[in-house]
């Protein structure tokens, strides 16, 4: 029979059966064992029951909701953190991807625009060539005008020069045909140039039959290949622009493309 008494020693709780310790409540079930209180003497299997207005619910030891919800929880939080983690590694690769694909599109425009002035230098000193061979014929030609006058030609050891630089000219020029978007209009000035240069040469080698229409098309050629060139120095692009001005102390005949 229960009974409310001071006891020394082990004393468990009347709700549950639970040893009780030093505490004003069960931390079992939760209720009320203040220092005289109703317990039992021995520690037996009891039926639970509600006293009203001496209990209130707490978490019982060992089954707590809390603890019981710790895992979960945890669980969530380490999937939160691997998918801010996914997130994190997604944005570092696209930055890394974009400074890469940055750094190589910088790589390909210097190499091109480096190509640009070798190809461009070609076409100068072979419009340069030409033009020299053109003024020699020219003046031999002025010369001995008049009844029976031999049109003077170029010998076969000019015209196998002038072949050979035009085939250098050529690789030059091929090595642009891939050209970075932003170099687009540029290549197409470079194009005209080289057109220009290769009616310079064919003055040479399929010379007109008087001096006057000689003359006139070496004039016309020469405006001509001036105002490209002007054009050409208004499309550049600032890599291309860079790379003349580093070059013009190597191929000094590309002076005329950076003086104002």
């Amino acid at each position: 029979m229960l009974r409310a008494y001071r006891k020394q020693g082990r004393i468990y709780c009347f709700g549950c059966g639970e040893e009780l310790g030093s505490e004003v409540l069960c931390l079992s079930c939760g209720s009320l064992c203040p220092d005289y209180c109703v317990v039992q003497s021995a520690k037996f299997v009891v039926h639970k029951q509600q006293k009203a207005g001496y209990s209130f619910s707490l978490p019982q030891r060992g089954k707590s909701s809390t603890k019981a919800a710790a895992p979960k929880a945890a669980k969530q939080k380490t999937r939160s953190g691997w998918l801010v983690y996914a997130v994190l590694l997604v944005l570092v690769l696209a930055l890394v991807g974009g400074m890469t694909k940055v750094y190589l599109d910088n790589q390909a425009h210097q190499a091109y625009a480096k190509d640009f002035i070798v190809a461009l230098y070609g076409v100068k000193s072979g419009t340069d060539l030409n033009l020299g061979l053109i003024d020699k014929t020219s003046s031999v030609w002025q010369q001995n005008t008049g009844a029976g006058t031999v049109i003077p030609r170029p010998t076969q050891k000019d015209l196998d020069k002038l072949t050979a630089v035009k085939k250098r000219i050529g690789e030059a020029m091929n090595t642009l045909n891939d050209s970075p978007e932003k170099f687009t209009e540029a290549h197409a000035k470079l194009i005209q140039l080289h057109g220009i240069y290769e009616q310079i040469y064919a003055l040479n080698t399929s010379m007109p039959d008087s001096l006057e229409d000689y003359t006139v098309s070496v004039d016309k050629l020469k405006t001509s290949f001036s105002e490209v060139a002007d054009d050409l120095k208004r499309s550049m692009p600032e890599e291309l622009s860079d790379e003349l001005k580093a070059s013009v102390a190597k191929y000094k005949n590309l002076n005329f493309m950076v003086k104002g």
